[in-house]
C-alpha cells in the first residue's frame, strides 16, 4: 500500500505557529528522500512525501496499514530526522465522484 502524508517541520526555536526556516524544510526534505520516500512538495510548515507503508514503519515508526486518517507524534531512527519532524498527516485517499 502506498500513503501520502504531511510531515510537519519544527521551528528552529521549537515555537507553536512559527513556521520552520526554508533551510530546515529543505533538509527534512533530503533526509526524507534517503529514507525511501517519493518527496511530492516542500510547503510553508511541512513536506509532503509518499511512501510505501514498509517505509513510514521502518523509517518513522509509523504504521498506515488499514488507517483511514492518522495524525501521529513520529519516531524515527535517523537521529537528525527526529530533530527535524515531529508530526506525520496520513489523509484518506480522496473520493472520486463521477458527473452527476
Amino acid at each position: 500500500m502506498v500513503a501520502k502524508a504531511t510531515i510537519r517541520v519544527r521551528t528552529s526555536g521549537d515555537v507553536a505557529g512559527q513556521r520552520p526556516g526554508r533551510a530546515q524544510l529543505e533538509r527534512a526534505a533530503k533526509l526524507l528522500q534517503e529514507s525511501g520516500f517519493e518527496v511530492l512538495r516542500v510547503g510553508r510548515f511541512g513536506v509532503n512525501v509518499q511512501g510505501d507503508e514498509q517505509a513510514f514503519k521502518r523509517e518513522l515508526g509509523v504504521s498506515v496499514q488499514g488507517t483511514k486518517n492518522l495524525v501521529e507524534a513520529p519516531t524515527p531512527h535517523h537521529q537528525e530526522l527526529a530533530q527535524l519532524i515531529d508530526l506525520v498527516e496520513v489523509a484518506d485517499r480522496p473520493l472520486n465522484f463521477g458527473k452527476f
